[in-house]
Formats: structure tokens, C-alpha cells, sequence
């Protein structure tokens, strides 16, 4: 469904679709890690490319998920677009920023977490 729903910003999309793409998104985040630990270079243009192909589908699986708890998808801005942002500068911002960014990642998971609304 991650995929299948590039472009759809309007309908909703269930917890268990979020959190699978999520998952799977979070397992290719790992090895494009490792092959950052093992190759530098490499490994951010390979983060780079995933970056750009990933942002659209996760911009709107994150406005379907959100519409479907119930909170306006104008959120994401906040809570998935700023940590995006701050990715790269995160360890050069002074720690509450650090801290700002951790926050709003745990905010986004847990707001991803809620059940559906009707």
C-alpha cells in the first residue's frame, strides 16, 4: 500500500499499514547505515537517494494516517518535516534543539499510534 498510494493525500490509511511501511522503512534505514559505517560517501549519496524517492510516499501516508486519528495533516510540517530537516545538523544545534528533535519524533510515533476515529 506504501507504494500502491504515492500521491494519495485524501483517503485514510490504517494503523497497521503505517506502522509495516514503518518497520520496513526502519530496516533500510539500518543498512544504509552500514553501508555509511563502511563506505562514507557512498553510503549519504545511497541516504540521499532514499531520502528523495521515500518523501513524497511518506508525506502522504503520514496526512492519511493523521486524518484518519482525527488531527489536521498540516501537522506533519512540525512533527515529521523538521526532523527531516534537522537530520543532517542535529549533532552541531545546541542539545535542547537536540532535545526539541527527539521530542517531536516521539510525538509523531506516538500520534501515529492512536486508533482510528470514526
Amino acid at each position: 500500500m506504501y507504494w500502491t498510494r504515492y500521491f494519495d493525500f485524501k483517503s485514510r490509511s490504517q494503523r497497521s499499514e503505517f506502522w509495516w511501511s514503518f518497520v520496513g522503512l526502519t530496516i533500510l534505514t539500518g543498512i544504509i547505515a552500514g553501508i555509511t559505517n563502511i563506505n562514507d560517501r557512498i553510503g549519504k549519496m545511497v541516504y540521499l537517494i532514499f531520502t528523495i524517492v521515500t518523501f513524497i510516499p511518506n508525506l502522504s501516508q503520514y496526512a492519511r494516517r493523521f486524518r484518519d486519528i482525527g488531527i489536521n495533516p498540516k501537522w506533519i510540517i512540525l512533527t515529521y518535516g523538521l526532523p527531516l530537516l534537522l537530520v543532517e545538523v542535529i549533532n552541531y544545534l545546541p542539545w535542547y534543539i537536540q532535545l526539541l528533535d527527539i521530542l517531536l519524533v516521539l510525538v509523531d510515533m506516538g500520534l501515529s499510534a492512536l486508533p482510528s476515529k470514526d
